[in-house]
């Protein structure tokens, strides 16, 4: 396992749209699927995969068991959304005795994700000069399931700073520096996740139930 990334796994959103589920002050990080909240399932995914794991939650957010080294920080700016948390996460790894070149970062809400396909992804950053490695997934941008460079954090500060979201990263990268964004097909994930359940996320009671009964799309990102 090289030691060059870090894993962000973003756990404080106000998952507003599972209304009529239970989620209790743990939000969606804290629903339970097959006997695990989301946040273990995705933690323990990432974990596999990168040697140091960062969870950024919203303060005082109660969270699931996590495992063992997981370092836990809270959101600076409350509210602001992922890519502030992502910022906070990066900014966290860089202040590490040997900051990484790389963070994967996922949401708490991907129960199917699987290592193989972190690895893969960062692999992608690897061998390629992109900053921002992004799975398309049903012609949809997953870009909360993606490795960005860590040196993208004062980028990132900027976007957040102009009220922007992931996206707008993605298309201000893309807009600036084409080569620094790699789009990830289906096509090559098809070998390692034939199904692409690492990409099926939870956002509404209906996703909850979809994915119990295994009939739901590819996220829409």
């Amino acid at each position: 396992m090289s030691d060059d990334a870090v894993g962000i796994v973003l756990a404080g959103g106000r998952s507003e749209r599972l209304a009529g589920l239970p989620v209790g002050p743990g939000g969606k990080a804290a629903v339970v699927y097959r006997g695990e909240p989301l946040l273990g399932r995705v933690c323990h995914a990432v974990a596999q995969a990168v040697p140091k794991l960062i969870v950024v939650a919203a303060a005082g957010q109660p969270l699931p068991p996590l495992p063992d080294g997981s370092e836990v920080i809270r959101d600076s700016m409350p509210a602001a959304g992922p890519l502030s948390a992502l910022k906070d996460g990066l900014e966290h790894a860089a202040r590490s005795p040997r900051p990484p070149r790389f963070a994967f970062v996922g949401s708490c809400d991907l129960p199917l994700l699987a290592p193989q396909v972190v690895r893969f992804l960062l692999d992608a950053a690897r061998a390629s000069a992109a900053r921002f490695v992004v799975p398309m997934i049903g012609g949809h941008p997953q870009v909360l399931t993606a490795v960005v460079a860590c040196d993208l954090a004062p980028a990132i500060g900027a976007v957040v700073a102009r009220g922007g979201g992931p996206r707008r990263l993605l298309d201000d990268l893309a807009g600036r520096q084409p080569a620094a964004v790699r789009l990830v097909t289906a096509g090559e994930l098809a070998g390692i996740d034939a199904g692409l359940d690492s990409f099926v996320d939870i956002d509404t009671p209906e996703d909850l139930v979809r994915l119990q009964t295994r009939g739901f799309p590819p996220s829409r990102g």
